[in-house]
């Protein structure tokens, strides 16, 4: 009784919290925080399993909202520290006032990836270590004072390709029922049932939102009717995951996989509020180690949390009565880039909606409902520096994102 009187005290708390700090000036959006620091937990004394937890140095906030995020790897190689994405992800939220969590996961040989079950086991395994981290806060907040301030009413999950498969079975999977014979018989195997065995039993997994990068589904279908807040971004031409569907890894895990484009109709029809990018004819992760690709990504998170933290109502979701696949055939350009006065766009395919965010995610630029093939915006009162173009088509699916440069 006890331990759900405190749990409801800190929702509570978690509620005023988030809400109070959003109207503090630029924290959540911006580098509030100059330094950072990093301390390594097991979370798992089980499988041995560790995380980095970054806090900003000088907070003073009581209960923060929380990033865990999972490193890629293809489940066989990688750990919380070497996967840059993730840990300048953890690093650029840290400075922006988050508590960021980059976990490990048991990881297999190669070997046991080219064997269809022996894969799904892997992943379902580490889902498991996923689920044992995030309890691992949930039981320090009701049994240790809650020793990093973090506000589990705000906790997100995702990840780097690997990372990102784990994170969405974890949000995905939500019953036995959900799942065929196999994927139940491997799970009974396992043991622990959908919640694992690594760790920090009876302590809940919930979570606000996914941050999916790179990542995919066994069956897109599983993202069902008003699902949680979800950003994702893929290459449309990824061969590590496919965008649709398919066997990842080249082809070689006899396992399948359903990336954003398969997903996409999916996340349009039933997903509370979402976010999503793709990058036309990119291969896996083109953020990583790319600058300008790993800003637009940044950016896209950046006013995707803000959205989630400070703005509670979220849209209702709606279940058409059919839902049509998205095509991305579109050629899209913009020009003059660099621009200075008036930025020219041009479609091969009818688009309804266009905005222009600047590098921490505001809308400097918005036009809505719209039929056309082209459309100018006036960029004379815009500061120089790097926006982002978001054009939606006609049916107001999956937006393109382009580059521009203001002079």
């Amino acid at each position: 009784m006890k331990l759900k009187l405190l749990l409801l005290i800190c929702i509570a708390w978690g509620i005023q919290s988030a809400n109070a700090q959003c109207g503090t000036g630029s924290r959540y959006k911006d580098s509030v925080f100059a330094s950072y620091t990093i301390s390594t937990v097991t979370y798992s004394t089980v499988y041995n399993q560790q995380m980095d937890i970054y806090l900003p140095v000088g907070d003073t906030a009581s209960l923060r909202p929380v990033l865990v995020l999972a490193h890629g790897g293809s489940f066989t190689g990688g750990d919380r520290t070497n996967d840059n994405t993730v840990t300048q992800l953890c690093a650029d939220f840290a400075h922006k006032g988050f508590v960021t969590i980059s976990i490990d996961y048991r990881l297999t040989s190669n070997g046991n990836l080219l064997i269809a079950d022996s894969a799904i086991a892997e992943v379902l395994r580490a889902v498991g270590d996923g689920k044992a981290a995030v309890r691992y806060l949930y039981k320090d907040v009701l049994t240790n004072g809650n020793t990093y301030k973090i506000d589990t009413n705000n906790i997100f999950l995702g990840g780097n390709s690997a990372g990102a498969v784990l994170f969405m079975q974890y949000a995905y999977i939500t019953t036995m029922s959900q799942l065929n014979a196999n994927f139940q018989a491997i799970i009974t195997n396992i043991g622990g049932g959908l919640e694992g065995v690594s760790g920090n039993p009876g302590y809940s997994t919930n979570f606000k939102g996914v941050i999916n990068l790179a990542g995919a589904l066994n069956d897109a279908s599983w993202i069902s009717r008003c699902t949680k807040p979800l950003v994702s971004a893929q290459g449309t031409a990824d061969p590590v995951v496919p965008y649709n569907c398919g066997n990842p890894e080249y082809g070689l895990v006899p396992v399948t996989l359903c990336g954003l484009g398969q997903m996409a109709p999916y996340i349009t029809a039933n997903t509370s509020y979402y976010d999503t990018m793709t990058f036309v004819g990119a291969g896996h992760v083109p953020w990583q180690g790319n600058s300008a690709d790993f800003n637009m990504i940044d950016t896209m998170i950046t006013s995707f949390l803000y959205h989630v933290l400070c703005m509670p109502a979220t849209p209702n979701c709606e279940v058409p009565s059919g839902i049509q696949e998205v095509k991305y055939s579109a050629n899209i350009s913009l020009y003059p880039n660099p621009a200075s006065n008036l930025l020219n766009i041009q479609s091969s395919m009818f688009f309804s909606d266009i905005s222009m965010v600047d590098e921490m995610g505001r809308t400097v630029a918005q036009a809505n409902d719209m039929k056309t093939l082209n459309y100018q915006i006036n960029t004379s009162n815009l500061s120089a520096g790097i926006y982002f173009v978001r054009i939606n088509d006609a049916q107001g699916h999956i937006p393109a994102v382009r580059k521009v440069i203001i002079e």
